[in-house]
């Protein structure tokens, strides 16, 4: 009942929107504060001719003071045991970074290395390679809002768009499994997008996309995406991890080949005429791969805004200091007493 109250005290106060009590019966003992200005808490000193004294400003105003101090007591007693606290809540901070969603390919091609010959470092699987170099972008970005979505056949959200940096590595960590499945890459790049719809552009927006391989897609797939990247606003990186017999992008087909029997050089194709900043990186092997990570690092470092959660904030320990602080003086205040009359 009394926690009740208290909640409904604060909200009358107009200020209930940003802060409450757990408990509303301590406030009941506030009237008491008046008391030491009711009551005389010094004891009387008889003298024969104590009116006859002249008036002691000092003796009046350390009278005063150990009124005020004993009236503090009791009102910073009685609002710490109502245990006032603050909401939580969500505060505006501004930095440099990206709002960033990484998407990344869980397809079973993902588990081969670049080249089938070659050291140890070359013989990676490109899955592990992605994970230990998005780790590292992951930690680069101090103000950026990231996020993640995995795909193979089918996409899963592997980690909302938050600056919640231990979630994304969580996420990261978990590809350890090894994937499998196709590839389906439009559906991953959709649900990326899809999370920045319910966040204000207060900052760059980049689609990062890590694959090894493409897609064809068809007419109303690619009039959807290209609708979608245009109403996000958002900037598209591909990371094309190329296999050992895998096609380069950078090269341009030889007459009278069918670029359909090329998926990947049909997706790169596509992603350029989608109107929005694109850059396309091709990694034939680790050291490339840390390469682009660097290049993305450096392009995604603009002004933003983001709000970051603030959680509940407990203010009864500022009133029990200052209840100390009261009592610290009234027990000075004390030892200079006068008890008797010197001779």
């Amino acid at each position: 009942m009394w926690s009740a109250w208290g909640q409904s005290l604060s909200s009358a106060t107009g200020l209930g929107t940003y802060w409450g009590i757990s408990q509303g019966w301590p406030l009941l003992l506030l009237p008491l504060a008046l008391l030491p200005w009711v009551l005389r808490g010094q004891q009387y000193l008889l003298h024969p001719a104590l009116q006859g004294l002249p008036q002691d400003p000092l003796s009046v105003w350390l009278e005063r003071t150990w009124k005020i101090a004993l009236s503090l007591l009791i009102v910073a007693l009685s609002v710490a045991l109502a245990k006032p606290f603050l909401y939580a809540q969500m505060v505006e901070k501004v930095g440099r970074g990206a709002h960033v969603m990484i998407v990344l390919d869980r397809s079973a091609s993902m588990n081969e290395p670049f080249v089938s010959k070659g050291d140890a470092q070359t013989r990676q699987p490109k899955m592990q390679v992605a994970r230990e170099v998005l780790k590292s972008l992951v930690t680069q970005g101090r103000d950026d809002l990231m996020g993640m979505v995995t795909f193979s056949t089918s996409p899963i959200l592997a980690a909302p768009l938050g600056n919640d940096r231990v979630y994304v590595q969580a996420a990261l960590d978990a590809t350890e499994a090894g994937g499998m499945g196709f590839t389906a890459v439009a559906r991953g790049v959709g649900m990326a997008l899809d999370y920045f719809a319910d966040q204000p552009v207060t900052g760059a927006r980049a689609i990062v996309l890590v694959s090894d391989g493409g897609a064809h897609l068809d007419g109303k797939t690619q009039d959807m995406l290209r609708a979608m990247f245009m109403r996000q606003k958002a900037a598209l990186y591909w990371i094309y991890l190329r296999s050992a017999n895998g096609v380069s992008l950078k090269q341009n087909l030889a007459d009278g080949e069918n670029i359909d029997a090329y998926p990947e050089v049909a997706l790169h194709e596509y992603f350029q005429t989608l109107n929005v900043p694109y850059r396309m990186y091709e990694a034939e092997n680790p050291q490339a791969v840390k390469a682009a990570v660097r290049d993305i690092a450096k392009l995604k470092n603009k002004p933003t805004r983001y709000l970051e959660p603030v959680s509940r904030q407990d203010l009864s320990q500022y009133a029990y200091w200052l209840a100390w602080l009261a009592a610290f003086m009234l027990a000075g205040m004390v030892q200079l007493e006068l008890k008797q009359w010197q001779a």
